[in-house]
């Protein structure tokens, strides 16, 4: 028997998908701006491949309202569509936990989190692997927009491609099942 895909929980990126904007680079820019002396070891971290700790520490020093944030607008009527009808949304980013956390309970939709934190960057394959572990392969859908997301609709049921980068949907071919522009 088929799942109709408004039964699968649906994952849901952040940057680009849900705000039209990307949390790292606003960090940097607001953070690094007024601390420039922190630059140095950002940098030092990034080389060393320790992203998702330079990404906790900005979260940590980061100073912003998530109703200030430009979301998504017609993405957002349709998961208020689907969270009225009882869907579960999960809103699944690259993003710092800290700084994921608040745009959830500011959106009020999401009934968890899955975000990066000081050790672990979500990102491309490593959220698809924590998607799938949750759910098991192509078990849920997920909206996203970038490249970085092409490796989690390989493994999930439902492609929803929201605010899409340059490329994204010839990628994808004939596997999305429904495009926000």
């Amino acid at each position: 028997m088929e799942t109709d895909s408004s039964e699968l929980p649906l994952a849901v990126d952040m940057d680009g998908t849900l705000i039209l904007s990307d949390m790292s680079v606003l960090s940097v820019r607001r953070v690094l701006t007024r601390r420039p002396w922190l630059i140095p070891s950002f940098l030092i971290k990034e080389i060393r491949g320790r992203r998702a700790e330079w990404k906790r520490d900005l979260g940590r020093l980061l100073k912003f309202e998530p109703s200030e944030l430009a979301y998504h607008e017609s993405f957002m009527e349709w998961l208020t569509g689907e969270h009225a009808r009882g869907r579960t949304l999960i809103l699944a980013t690259a993003s710092d936990r800290i700084v994921a956390e608040r745009v959830a309970a500011h959106v009020g939709m999401f009934s968890d989190v899955m975000a990066s934190d000081n050790d672990y960057n979500l990102r491309d394959t490593k959220k698809a692997e924590a998607l799938v572990a949750r759910f098991g392969e192509f078990g849920f859908g997920y909206a996203g927009n970038s490249h970085h997301d092409v490796s989690v609709w390989k493994r999930c049921s439902q492609v929803i491609v929201v605010n899409p980068d340059s490329g994204v949907l010839d990628r994808l071919g004939d596997s999305v099942d429904i495009v926000f522009e």
